[in-house]
């Protein structure tokens, strides 16, 4: 008898030990939400999505079991931080959505930010990029992380701005310095990725300022070593 109670009690413990362990992973699982603009999705010259850096984000996490969920619902072309802070004030919910932006943004456990490189670079066209629309823009990225601040608890991971054709060295630094000193005062990690523009091999063609495969990857990476 002693012998089926110990049997018993072993396969018992096991039980427990699998249920305690099965939930502690749960937990810990990411919950991975992307807001961004065309870059953050994976644009091409093509006028189409490929696969975005946070693609690859959400592929490592799959590959170590560690995924709980991804929503991108706001990372898509010519998205901007006044659109985000449209949606939030309204608390937009997307069609077909069960949740609402705000309750998207609140269930993330990590949270990547890669907006406003397109906008910049719109009006870096048009010769619109003058100091007062930097500054004015900078502005509502610190409205932004304040509002986010207030919504989540998640790792905020903001990435950076980089030069291109048409968005030149200068404004970059100065974007990114601004950028960096924001993601010390909200407590969000700043993932530069200025760097990157060294060579030709991680965009789509020498004028095009979308990335291709392996500048997403090389992204992902720099997003993966900041975890």
């Amino acid at each position: 008898m002693r012998r089926k109670y110990k049997i018993l009690f072993i396969i018992g413990l096991s039980v427990l030990l699998t249920y305690f362990i099965y939930f502690f992973n749960l937990e810990h699982k990411v919950y991975l939400v992307a807001i961004g603009d065309g870059i953050a999705s994976g644009e091409t010259t093509f006028n189409i999505d490929g696969i975005s850096y946070n693609d690859y984000l959400k592929e490592y996490f799959e590959g170590k079991h560690l995924l709980k969920n991804y929503n991108q619902s706001y990372a898509y072309k010519n998205y901007k931080i006044s659109n985000l802070i449209n949606d939030l004030n309204n608390n937009k919910t997307k069609p077909k959505s069960k949740l609402n932006v705000k309750q998207i943004i609140h269930k993330a456990t990590i949270l990547t930010i890669g907006i406003g490189e397109e906008e910049l670079v719109k009006l870096a066209m048009t010769n619109d990029l003058t100091k007062e629309v930097l500054d004015d823009y900078l502005k509502k990225y610190d409205v932004m992380l304040a509002m986010l601040k207030e919504i989540t608890e998640a790792k905020i991971m903001l990435v950076s701005f980089y030069e291109n054709s048409y968005l030149d060295k200068s404004n970059v630094i100065i974007l990114n310095a601004e950028l960096n000193n924001l993601a010390l005062k909200y407590d969000c990690s700043f993932i530069n990725i200025s760097d990157l523009i060294v060579g030709n091999d991680y965009f789509l063609n020498s004028k095009s300022y979308y990335f291709n495969y392996k500048g997403h990857q090389e992204i992902a990476n720099m997003l993966i070593h900041s975890i």
